[in-house]
């Protein structure tokens, strides 16, 4: 084997071509795969439990629907912007108080969209959207600084969700308790309300009639009484459907914004892969075209067996397959420290499976095709030598 030719790794100007083509083609798919993946996130509202988000209940009004057959669950809650002190930087955000931490399952944070959970008790345990986590460098157990008009309380993030990007600068979700209550005051009006409804149809109609009554204006507030009940009187006649949030209604405008943006992304982001497959057989299987042209017939004259030839074969090729190996990974990194995308995601391991998929079956291709040009080679010297005897 010491006299084997072949025994360096073999890489062309071709291959370099060839594999910066190759990298380009993967990360302009992982470009459109982020794409794909954020506007998909914009769904996730459709794997909670919520329903229907109603304005400014009233605790009257909280007992009324909570009394009712057709709704599984009302979750209420105070709604305060909020400006988080993350690691990377400070963001603005909202911040929704919640009664009781069983409710959590039925806020956007359903169970579904849980992305980590501590188990350990925090006394202002806080949890996040990964959009606000993200941008403001926070991981699970971190101590966080959040100021609310002007006071500043420390959280733990305890939970980590996937977000529905709809509120700009990310969702943080809390329990009344402790620090939390006392920032709210003993005579907090709820800001709004999370709905779970076994019945949608009864719920809507009962909702489509509802007018918010938390956030009441005290009489003392108008200069006289007749003032204060031509208020009333308005607030009883407003229509609060339009600001009111129903699931159905809302899927069915992300279906119409961006089903063709979701099927666009994701078509580009395959074509991308398949193109990149492509190059990968092309300079793999190409790299037996110049091997058979140049060293075959040399070897065979040199009394070089078929076995020996494949290995030495199997030496020229391994450099095509780690070239691309190394690629691949350069992919997974950029992928995923600079677009954001998940280290082990679909895309990323079928990049990977394809890539050593089709190595393989270019080096079989390549195998196949050096022992028919072996075979061919043997007989044209064959006859060569037959023609020379006869001569």
């Amino acid at each position: 084997m010491s006299k084997y030719k072949n025994k360096r790794l073999h890489v062309s100007t071709f291959d370099f071509v060839f594999t910066i083509i190759f990298l380009g083609l993967l990360i302009a798919s992982a470009f459109f795969s982020k794409e794909y993946e954020e506007t998909k996130d914009k769904f996730n509202i459709e794997k909670t439990k919520v329903d229907f988000i109603i304005e400014a209940p009233s605790k009257e009004q909280i007992s009324e629907i909570e009394a009712r057959n057709d709704v599984d669950r009302i979750v209420p809650y105070v709604y305060k912007s909020i400006d988080v002190k993350g690691n990377k930087k400070s963001i603005n955000s909202g911040l929704y108080i919640i009664d009781d931490k069983n409710d959590l399952a039925f806020t956007v944070f359903s169970d579904n969209l849980n992305i980590k959970m501590s188990s350990a008790q925090s006394k202002n345990p806080l949890y996040v959207s990964t959009d606000l986590a993200n941008s403001a460098g926070l991981s699970l157990n971190d101590s966080v600084q959040i100021s609310v008009l002007g006071t500043s309380i420390e959280f733990t993030i305890n939970g980590i969700y996937k977000s529905d990007y709809r509120n700009v600068g990310g969702t943080a979700i809390t329990i009344m308790q402790d620090d939390v209550q006392a920032l709210c005051g003993d005579n907090y009006h709820y800001t709004g309300a999370y709905i779970s409804s076994n019945d949608v149809n009864s719920t809507k109609s009962y909702i489509e009639k509802y007018v918010g009554m938390g956030d009441l204006r005290s009489a003392d507030e108008f200069d006289s009484e007749d003032a204060y009940q031509q208020y009333l009187e308005n607030r009883r006649d407003k229509t609060s459907s339009k600001s009111t949030f129903y699931r159905s209604e809302f899927i069915n405008e992300l279906n119409r914004r961006y089903s063709v943006k979701l099927n666009r992304d994701f078509i580009i982001s395959l074509v991308l892969i398949a193109g990149a497959i492509i190059i990968l057989l092309i300079n793999l299987c190409g790299k037996m075209n110049s091997y058979t042209k140049k060293d075959v017939e040399k070897d065979i004259r040199n009394n070089f067996t078929l076995e020996q030839e494949k290995q030495m074969y199997g030496r020229y090729s391994f450099c095509g397959f780690l070239l691309y190996a190394i690629v691949a990974s350069a992919y997974l990194a950029i992928s995923y420290c600079l677009l954001g995308n998940e280290l082990f995601s679909i895309s990323s391991i079928s990049v990977i499976v394809s890539t050593v998929l089709f190595a393989i079956i270019a080096k079989s291709l390549s195998i196949n095709k050096l022992s028919k040009q072996f075979s061919k080679v043997v007989e044209k010297i064959k006859r060569e030598k037959e023609n020379e005897n006869e001569g």
